[in-house]
Parts: structure tokens; C-alpha cells; sequence
């Protein structure tokens, strides 16, 4: 693969991977200012879904997303990884990163059902 553009593959899938949790971020904080803000009483479970959501599609573009920066990273040519750039991106441990990132949405919604049940 041409190395200018595994680049910008690379640098796109950060951008999706950014852009998946400011979404998800954003929807988690609305969703816990209802929960603590409004009266919710008789609706538990439509806010519940609303937390179930947006944890389980943020956790799996998270993974999904890093998951693809793995692959993208490994197929680096030897040229490549020699590069500052390819050092870089080369030590950034996505594998466990992904789980960790995953993880901190599924806390989150965790946290959240229980404020709201």
C-alpha cells in the first residue's frame, strides 16, 4: 500500500475514532443531566434504553475503529516504520486501548442505570 496513503487512512480513522467519542461523550452527559435533572418517574426504561445505546455503539466503534488502526499499523512496511511516524504510531498500544476505552462507556452507563433504578 502506497505509504502517503496508509497515512491518510490513518489520520481519518483517528478523526472517526474522535469524532465516535465526542458523540458519544455528548450523548452520555444529556442523558446523566436528565437523569439527575428531571423527573423521569414512569419512564425509567425509555431513559434506560437511551444510556444502553449510545454505550453499546460508542464502545463498538471505539473497538471497531482501534481494531482498524491495528491492522493499519501492522501492515507497515519496513520503510515506514522506520519513519518518526511510523515509530510513533507503531508504539501507541491500541489493542489495549480499545478494551479501555470500551470499558470507561460501559462503566458509564452502568453508573447511569443505577441512578436511574
Amino acid at each position: 500500500m502506497d505509504q502517503n496513503l496508509r497515512a491518510s487512512i490513518q489520520t481519518s480513522t483517528f478523526y472517526y475514532f474522535m469524532i465516535v467519542t465526542t458523540l458519544t461523550t455528548i450523548s452520555q452527559l444529556t442523558t446523566m443531566s436528565v437523569i439527575v435533572f428531571a423527573d423521569i418517574s414512569g419512564k425509567e426504561n425509555v431513559v434506560a434504553a437511551s444510556v444502553i445505546g449510545p454505550a453499546l455503539l460508542g464502545a463498538f466503534g471505539i473497538i471497531r475503529l482501534l481494531t482498524n488502526m491495528t491492522h493499519l499499523v501492522a501492515d507497515m512496511d519496513k520503510d515506514m516504520k522506520a519513519t518518526n511516524y511510523g515509530t510513533t504510531m507503531s508504539g501507541i498500544p491500541f489493542p489495549i486501548l480499545k478494551l479501555i476505552f470500551a470499558a470507561i462507556f460501559i462503566v458509564i452507563a452502568l453508573v447511569q442505570l443505577t441512578a436511574i433504578y
